[in-house]
């Protein structure tokens, strides 16, 4: 069997095994705060020690009123996490999951998807912190912040981890070829945190507007966010963070399907 075949193989295989990927990332999780009194809340409560922090500091910045400001690091914050987190640690995916690879009968690609979940899980913790800043908020007199745009949020939530998925296979196969890989991505995602709008916003960099109209974490980052703070994002968004999921996907298939047959020599 050629490499692609065994590439479509193990993606028709590792479809199938969805809800195994799913308990996997699970397991993730728990593993990682077995025995601790309040488990995977700490993973709210770090989001949310963190906008407090940026928000004591850069509000006054800014310009822009403290509660308004923690809204704002709330609804982007995590989908930042969510991004990045993928371009972080999906290089070391499949050198980390070779113990199971070679242990179990399970397609290589389980070992993307569950990654993709456990960072998915990570931010359904972490947005805990947005609504906790809406019940604050409203009991302080902001009784307007609850929107039906906020239902976007669940596509824009599903193209995300689509193109994360998508990166994920390109940056598993080159991360296991190059180990310098996940330590360079590294660096760039610390880059990318300041060129993206992430505790700034778009329209305080209106003379340098390249610089996130370039930036295809942009559009990710958006298509979330927005519809959180009530905003519907524009079609032109849309349609340009569907295409990049579209390429993501595609790329990172192409590059597994080509390295499939060489990928355990890599390992």
């Amino acid at each position: 069997m050629n490499s692609s075949a065994m590439a479509l193989q193990d993606l028709e295989k590792s479809v199938l095994r969805l809800p195994l990927a799913m308990r996997l990332a699970i397991d993730d999780i728990q593993g990682k705060y077995r025995r601790t009194v309040l488990g995977p809340m700490w993973i709210a409560l770090g989001q949310a020690a963190t906008i407090a922090g940026f928000t004591l500091v850069f509000s006054g910045l800014f310009n822009t009123s403290p509660p308004e400001y923690a809204l704002f690091l709330a609804a982007g914050l995590p989908v930042w996490s969510l991004v990045s987190t993928h371009l972080i640690e999906m290089p070391i995916a499949l050198v980390h999951a070779k113990g199971y690879l070679e242990s179990y009968e399970v397609p290589w690609l389980t070992h993307i998807w569950r990654r993709s979940f456990q960072y998915l899980l990570v931010f359904f913790h972490q947005i805990v912190t947005f609504f906790l800043v809406i019940a604050l908020l409203y009991a302080t007199g902001h009784t307007d912040l609850v929107h039906q745009e906020m239902l976007l949020a669940i596509p824009g939530l599903a193209l995300v981890t689509f193109a994360g998925a998508g990166a994920g296979m390109f940056l598993s196969v080159f991360g296991a070829r190059y180990r310098d890989l996940q330590h360079a991505m590294t660096i760039l995602a610390s880059l990318l945190f300041f060129l993206t709008p992430v505790i700034w916003r778009a329209n305080q960099l209106s003379e340098r507007a390249w610089i996130y109209h370039l930036n295809p974490l942009y559009y990710f980052v958006t298509i979330v966010r927005e519809p959180l703070l009530g905003q519907a994002p524009s079609m032109d968004t849309w349609i340009i963070a569907g295409i990049l999921s579209v390429v993501f996907f595609v790329l990172g298939f192409l590059s597994f399907s080509l390295s499939r047959g060489r990928l355990y020599h890599w390992l």
